[in-house]
């Protein structure tokens, strides 16, 4: 099955290019602190739950949303669920990673990353890539904490067992 073309290249699809292609370099500069299976593992875990979250309550009998133009999906939906999408979990996990606050600190680290999504979710809603029937942008600050707390979780469950080790350029 091939995914259709947008019916129209306007600002949604725009906008998905610029962000994926920023936050891929990013992904690339910064600094890494995560092992490859680590990136793997939280990467797959972010396709899985934006694709649930569009399969469950962005369907029939909730359409509380829908994304870029309408509620069929097309090639730019595929690039933001699996590759938009996952690099913001990938940066809490690798900042978290490097620092590593615990307690209050850690939950302020969790609420201040889930006031950055929300701020990229209201830019993505400016633009039209998503449109709320129902959802509220509020509601998103919530799942927010959570998908990240358990980003956070699950890096340190792999961290245990799948360390990350610098390797050398030299």
């Amino acid at each position: 099955m091939i995914l259709p073309l947008p019916e129209k290249f306007d600002a949604n699809e725009i906008f998905i290019i610029l962000s994926t292609v920023i936050t891929l370099f990013l992904v690339y500069k910064l600094p890494r602190r995560l092992s490859a299976v680590t990136i793997v593992i939280i990467w797959t875990f972010n396709v899985f739950l934006a694709l649930l979250a569009d399969i469950t309550i962005s369907i029939k009998p909730y359409n509380f949303y829908f994304t870029i133009d309408h509620n069929t999906h097309e090639l730019f939906d595929v690039i933001l669920h699996f590759v938009t999408y996952p690099t913001l979990p990938y940066f809490v996990v690798n900042f978290y990673q490097y620092k590593k606050p615990k307690g209050l600190k850690g939950l302020l680290y969790i609420i201040f990353w889930a006031g950055v999504a929300i701020s990229i979710e209201w830019i993505s809603v400016k633009f039209h890539v998503f449109t709320y029937t129902g959802w509220k942008l509020y509601f998103s600050f919530f799942v927010y904490i959570v998908v990240f707390a358990a980003n956070i979780w699950l890096s340190n469950f792999l961290k245990k067992r799948h360390p990350y080790k610098r390797s050398s350029t030299k």
